[in-house]
C-alpha cells in the first residue's frame, strides 16, 4: 500500500490537485499533504480492489476528475494485480527475476510468513474479507489451488492466523483452517514455506487433527509417520488396528486431547470437561486394551505413532 500512496502523493504534486480518498465507511486511504476539506467539494466514486471508495476534491477540478479516477484505478491494478501474479509465478516456480521480486514484495528481505487459508465454501467472500482486514498493511493476497494465500511481514504469525480465523468464523460463519511454515527471506524460501504450509494442511486432513491453526514446525510426529516406510506402516497397523477400532468417540477424543495437552492430566480433564479421576479411568482402559500406559512418555511416543498410522489408514 505504501507504493500506491507514494504514487498518489506524486500525482497530487504533479497535477497541483489536492485530494483525499476514503472508503465508504469514512476510513481515509490517502490524503494530499495540502488537502483541506471545505464546503465546495465534490466526491467521485472509485473502486480500490473491488471496494467502493471516493475521491474528494474541490469543485473547480471537476473537469479533470474522470481522468484522475482513471489514472488512480489503473495504477492500483498495475501495482497490485502485478504483485499477485508475481506471487503466483513464484509459487508455481516460474522464472521471476530478483528485481521484479524485490519491487513487488519489498518487505521480503526483512522476512515474511505465508498463511495458507482453507474455507469449506464461499472462498471469494472470505478472500474479500481478508482484503478488507489488511487493506492498510503490507501484505499480498491471492487465490491459488482453491486456497487463499496471504503473505506479509507478520511479527506474530500465530496471532495473525487466529485473527483471520476468528474474522472468517464470526463474519461469514465458515469453517476455516490455516497453516503456515518457516519464515522466508527470498523467493526460494517462499516456495519452501508454501510447500510446508500445504503439507501441514495435508497432515491436518489425513490425521484428522483438531487444531484449526497448523504450524508445520510443530507437526513432528505427523512428519515422521508420513515418511515412514509403507511396510513398516503395515506392520504397525496389523498390530494396532483391531485395538483402535474398538475405541468409541469418547476414547478417541480423550486420546487426542491428552496428547494436545502434552500428557498433562489436569489440563486434559479441563478441556474434556471431566473429573480428573474419570480421565485416569479412561487412560487405564486404553492401557488395558493396547498394553501402553500413555501417561508414560516412552509408551506415549510409540502409541502416538501407531495412532497416527491408524488415522492415516482410515
Amino acid at each position: 500500500m505504501e507504493q500506491f500512496k507514494n504514487f498518489l502523493q506524486e500525482l497530487s504534486s504533479d497535477t497541483k490537485i489536492d485530494f483525499n480518498i476514503t472508503y465508504e465507511d469514512g476510513n481515509v486511504i490517502f490524503e494530499s499533504n495540502a488537502f483541506v476539506e471545505n464546503s465546495n467539494m465534490i466526491s467521485v466514486p472509485i473502486y480500490i480492489c473491488k471496494n467502493r471508495a471516493r475521491i474528494n476534491l474541490e469543485n473547480k477540478f471537476q473537469v479533470c476528475s474522470k481522468l484522475l479516477k482513471y489514472t488512480i484505478e489503473n495504477k492500483y491494478k498495475e501495482l497490485y494485480l502485478t504483485e499477485e501474479q508475481i506471487l503466483i509465478d513464484i509459487l508455481e516456480e516460474r522464472n521471476v527475476s530478483n528485481d521484479r521480486v524485490s519491487s513487488s514484495i519489498p518487505f521480503l528481505s526483512e522476512g515474511c510468513f505465508l498463511l495458507l487459508i482453507s474455507v469449506d465454501k464461499n472462498i471469494q467472500e472470505a478472500f474479500n474479507l481478508i482484503k478488507q482486514i489488511y487493506k492498510e498493511q503490507n501484505v499480498i493476497s491471492t487465490i491459488n489451488e482453491n486456497k487463499i494465500i496471504l503473505i506479509g511481514d507478520f511479527s506474530e504469525v500465530n496471532e495473525h492466523a487466529k485473527s483471520v480465523k476468528e474474522a472468517i468464523n464470526s463474519n461469514l460463519f465458515l469453517k476455516c483452517k490455516i497453516s503456515f511454515g518457516t519464515i522466508a527471506y527470498n523467493k526460494y524460501e517462499i516456495i519452501e514455506t508454501y510447500s510446508e504450509s500445504k503439507q501441514a494442511m495435508l497432515f491436518g486432513n489425513i490425521y484428522s487433527l483438531k487444531e484449526d491453526i497448523l504450524d508445520y514446525n510443530k507437526l513432528l510426529f505427523e512428519k515422521i509417520v508420513y515418511n515412514l516406510d509403507s511396510n513398516l506402516k503395515n506392520n504397525i497397523l496389523n498390530n494396532f488396528k483391531k485395538k483402535f477400532d474398538e475405541f468409541d468417540y469418547e476414547i478417541i477424543n480423550t486420546i487426542e486431547e491428552f496428547f494436545n495437552c502434552g500428557l498433562n492430566i489436569t489440563d486434559a480433564a479441563r478441556k474434556l470437561y471431566v473429573h480428573r479421576n474419570t480421565l485416569i479411568y479412561r487412560l487405564s482402559k486404553i492401557e488395558k486394551v493396547t498394553g501402553f500406559d500413555i501417561k508414560n512418555f516412552k509408551d506415549a511416543t510409540v502409541f502416538v505413532i501407531a495412532f497416527l498410522v491408524w488415522r492415516e489408514s482410515k
